[in-house]
């Protein structure tokens, strides 16, 4: 015979009820194995509230771009899933999507734009490009 200690902070649960509030849990669990490996927050604690926010924001609005783009049935999404020739057919789908927009963009120096000095974000030519010193004169 096996016998197994269960441990609950409510002492009013019985043992059938302790096992299923443990069975929800693994939906919450892989959830947070989510946000923290794929979605970049495994170092959220260390950001301010506003950072955090940002970050979860941007991410967000990338994530769902990529997966409305596996919905949309054209010729250049299609092209963007071509980086896997061995695939059959190659499936429009939204990790296929997002490989390809690496391979197009994997050459973008995103990370030399931020400013440590003032803390901003500033692509190049941000406070004013060649152009637009051209028209105002």
């Amino acid at each position: 015979m096996i016998y197994q200690d269960l441990t609950s902070t409510d002492a009013k649960l019985t043992p059938e009820q302790i096992i299923e509030a443990y069975g929800e849990r693994w939906s919450i669990e892989s959830m947070f194995n989510q946000l923290k490996l794929s979605w970049g927050l495994k170092e959220a604690w260390q950001q301010t509230r506003q950072t955090l926010h940002r970050w979860v924001h941007l991410t967000l609005v990338g994530y769902g771009l990529i997966q409305l783009l596996g919905y949309l049935d054209d010729q250049t999404v299609r092209q963007l899933c071509c980086h896997s020739p061995w695939r059959k057919d190659n499936p429009t789908t939204a990790g296929q999507i997002r490989k390809g927009l690496l391979l197009i963009f994997h050459h973008v120096p995103v990370r030399q734009w931020w400013n440590r000095k003032c803390r901003k974000f500033e692509p190049p030519n941000w406070r004013g490009s060649e152009q637009d010193a051209a028209i105002s004169v």
